[in-house]
């Protein structure tokens, strides 16, 4: 299973990330969460994923993170932790 990347991102979904995060309010704190579960080197599924934040989802596909989801927002993919 491939390490889930958030370095060296393609630019485009760098900045649909940091859209995502403004538009849906994801606060500071929330994004602190997410760069110390990557600290953890989660490893992804080769399809379409997502982890549960609780106040937010990550979603992604393979090695890259893809959007992020409000927590009334429905995920596709697998739920990984």
């Amino acid at each position: 299973m491939p390490k889930i990347q958030f370095d060296n991102l393609p630019r485009e979904i760098t900045r649909h990330l940091i859209d995502r995060i403004r538009k849906r309010k994801i606060s500071a704190a929330d994004v602190e969460r997410v760069r110390r579960w990557v600290n953890t080197e989660p490893e992804a599924p080769d399809g379409d994923w997502y982890t549960n934040f609780g106040s937010f989802k990550l979603c992604g596909t393979g090695a890259y993170p893809k959007t992020v989801l409000t927590e009334a927002m429905r995920p596709y993919g697998e739920e990984i932790e």
